[in-house]
């Protein structure tokens, strides 16, 4: 029993571009919360296109009510958080057409939702979406992708 404890606590986890886009690292998204890790730890992806994917094995555990964000959480007990856009005011409900739905487990590349237009178009195309591990202390970041910009499904980043 040792033996698997000791294998599954050394494991890593991959999480996987949710979009093709422009890395931001974490202390140069133009949003204090995230960039003095005050949510959690990661990175940020700019992207143009309206369709987001999974970015990892998991489960669908929050959506937000407003639909801005949600979180997966691995089997390792990893929240990863998703967060459409940064902005003061919350947008609209209607910006966001989820395939998926809270308790559904999801495999990476599975898609998540679609951006509309008009959200995409009121961003200039320029959508800022931090991903980050809302408990990194207990699942730090192993490595960290150093491209500047990635297409989607590849990877971004590893945590235990």
């Amino acid at each position: 029993m040792k033996k698997i404890q000791k294998l599954f606590k050394n494991k890593s986890y991959s999480i996987h571009a949710i979009a093709d886009g422009n890395i931001i690292r974490i202390e140069n998204i133009p949003d204090t919360a995230f960039s003095h890790l005050l949510i959690g730890d990661g990175l940020a992806l700019e992207i143009s296109s309206s369709n987001i994917y999974s970015p990892c094995n998991g489960v669908i555990s929050t959506i937000a009510s407003t639909k801005h964000a949600f979180i997966i959480t691995l089997d390792n007990g990893a929240e990863l958080l998703i967060h459409i856009g940064l902005y003061h005011d919350k947008p609209s409900q209607e910006y966001f057409d989820y395939h998926v739905e809270v308790g559904q487990t999801i495999s990476t590349q599975d898609p998540i939702l679609t951006l509309s237009e008009e959200f995409l178009k009121s961003h200039h195309y320029k959508v800022i979406i931090p991903i980050v591990i809302l408990n990194y202390q207990q699942h730090p970041i192993k490595s960290l992708t150093t491209a500047s910009t990635i297409e989607q499904g590849k990877k971004i980043m590893t945590c235990k």
